[in-house]
């Protein structure tokens, strides 16, 4: 926002227009012009102590000031031109600017909101949208600031970073569908901006949780796409991760798991890629495979709450394999009751089942025994007679 053109543009509209013989405003005009912006700071600081009434001198020297980034100091002097001239739209831009770079956003907010974008140059107002959006926003008024983007959006539609702001503004808003539309226009004008094509991506994947059926399926794989093009160009740690994620969620499990052991090869202090292929391993039924992919994960992990889940996983690994004495222990590391119940009274049914079948195994034995003696007694025609 530092050089948002339409400051840049309404400074240039006042020193046509403005005129002063106090000493120091033509040589504060001159620099300010060729970019030597202390001189032109000591120059119009000159012009406001000999005149102090003057807005045009404040709005000068606050503007040289915010050119050398001191904010506090170009806030002192935008709001005494303010003050002097509250009806200025140059004024009223720079001091909404000086607000902006200073966290204000609802000082911002409230005082963009006094202009009339009609009344600004038809060049300005997509200018003007970008910063009421941004300072809406910041304020935390969400739904006027995906109104204002939406706005920017309308005035240039060729614009990709309007699109971006929009598609940001409606995801954080919990329009999913707007934020994604938005989003793939803004890709589609600038897919070289990685910020853009990652916000895409994340937005995608909200899409695809909140979808059910064949819409589900279509976001993941167009999430799974994008992903795809950000390892392309930057195949780092964070976007091979994040292409495991996606082909976790779209079932591509064994992808996901090539794509998790390119992401442990670029961090090997990393827990994360092996817990997610502990999880793509259980979806596979390869549960030998996901408990040690978790165990790799444990080994990593520092978080309390982290390594429960992690023993978690494990649990369920070795209970799917009945492995009940690993699965309770597990469980139990866990601080996952449930499981540990669940797993002791399948242990107690397997445990009754095997002695039953022991006993089934028995009666069976006896009853094969007793055929063969009586066939032994026939084969000797019968019984001893008296």
């Amino acid at each position: 926002m530092r050089k948002n053109l339409l400051l840049v543009a309404l400074t240039v509209a006042f020193l046509a227009t403005a005129g002063l013989a106090e000493a120091g405003w033509n040589e504060g005009v001159a620099a300010y012009r060729s970019g030597d912006f202390a001189t032109a700071a000591s120059e119009f600081r000159a012009v406001v102590e000999e005149t102090p009434d003057f807005a045009g001198g404040h709005f000068m020297l606050g503007q040289a000031l915010m050119k050398q980034n001191d904010d506090a100091g170009a806030l002192n002097h935008l709001r005494k031109a303010y003050e002097l001239d509250s009806e200025n739209v140059s004024y009223q831009i720079a001091l909404s600017q000086a607000y902006l770079n200073a966290s204000r956003f609802g000082d911002a907010n409230q005082l963009l909101s006094r202009i009339d974008p009609n009344s600004l140059p038809a060049k300005s107002r997509e200018a003007y949208y970008e910063m009421l959006g941004a300072a809406a926003a910041g304020s935390g008024d969400t739904g006027r600031a995906l109104q204002t983007f939406k706005k920017q959006t309308e005035v240039n539609p060729g614009n990709a970073d309007a699109w971006y702001r929009y598609g940001t503004a409606a995801f954080n808003a919990g329009d999913t569908a707007t934020g994604v539309s938005a989003l793939e226009k803004a890709v589609n004008l600038d897919g070289s901006d990685r910020k853009k094509v990652e916000a895409l991506s994340k937005a995608l994947v909200r899409q695809a949780r909140e979808s059910r059926g064949a819409a589900k399926k279509t976001a993941y794989n167009k999430a799974v796409s994008v992903a795809e093009n950000l390892v392309s160009d930057n195949p780092s740690y964070e976007n091979l991760l994040f292409l495991g994620e996606v082909q976790l969620g779209a079932a591509a499990y064994q992808d996901a798991v090539a794509s998790l052991k390119r992401a442990a090869a670029k961090n090997g202090s990393a827990w994360y890629p092996h817990f997610y292929m502990s999880q793509a391993y259980t979806l596979l039924s390869q549960y030998d495979a996901a408990a040690s992919s978790a165990q790799l994960a444990l080994e990593r992990v520092s978080s309390a709450d982290n390594r429960k889940r992690i023993w978690d996983t494990i649990g369920f690994a070795h209970e799917k394999q009945k492995n009940y004495d690993q699965a309770i222990a597990a469980y139990q590391k866990a601080e996952n009751q449930t499981g540990v119940q669940r797993v002791s009274e399948n242990k107690r049914i397997a445990e009754e089942n095997v002695q039953i079948e022991d006993e089934n195994r028995q009666i069976q034995e006896m009853e094969a025994e007793r055929k063969r003696l009586e066939e032994e007694l026939r084969d000797l025609g019968g019984p001893p007679r008296r």
